[in-house]
């Protein structure tokens, strides 16, 4: 009788462990999500100039129409699902936008440098970036629009633009829920080399 007594109490305590896990899982999407909602509020939407940091990431290159990188977000979040440490992001490698043969990348920074096998980790380099936040879905005419001004602001500072273009995808469809695609937030990040740096 004891003995199944210690049992149980044994798998309760795993249970409540479990749980706890869960919770702590569920407070950091929560303050992620927090926080992305309250950069959006306080952005206006307008382009900034920043500088990026280099960033460790998983990634699958791929080939294809723009709408399969979830593929690649899905064989990433299944490979490497808790060394993942931040917001999902895709590389653009063409200067132009193609409907089926679209050369691109699916990212995910990751904590550390595990390998598996038809996933590549590498140092994202980091450098300076003309950037925008867009809001709304993907691939609509906002989104066009959003990569108009970016590259409009290019043009006039006279910078050089460096592929691959970038969009951090700050909220999104997650991997239960797909949300509202009116709500999604992206951020669009465009590498350049300034005058000053070709000097």
């Amino acid at each position: 009788m004891v003995m199944r007594l210690e049992r149980q109490k044994a798998a309760l305590r795993d249970r409540v462990r479990h749980h706890q896990n869960v919770v702590r899982s569920l407070e950091q999407i929560i303050l992620s999500e927090r926080e992305t909602d309250m950069n959006a509020k306080q952005s206006t939407f307008n382009i900034e100039e920043k500088t990026i940091e280099p960033t460790l990431v998983a990634s699958v290159r791929m080939t294809g129409r723009y709408d399969e990188c979830g593929r690649g977000f899905s064989r990433i979040g299944r490979a490497l699902g808790r060394h993942v440490c931040g917001k999902p992001l895709c590389l653009y490698y063409d200067g132009e936008y193609k409907e089926d043969d679209a050369d691109f990348e699916p990212c995910m920074p990751v904590r550390q440098a595990k390998q598996v096998e038809g996933i590549s980790i590498r140092e994202l380099s980091g450098g300076r970036c003309v950037s925008l936040i867009y809001q709304g879905p993907y691939g609509e005419s906002g989104h066009h629009k959003a990569y108009q001004r970016i590259f409009e602001h290019v043009k006039q500072r006279g910078y050089r633009i460096l592929l691959p273009s970038r969009e951090v995808f700050l909220k999104g469809p997650g991997m239960v829920f797909r949300g509202n695609p009116k709500k999604y937030l992206t951020e669009i990040q465009v590498m350049v080399e300034t005058a000053e740096a070709t000097c």
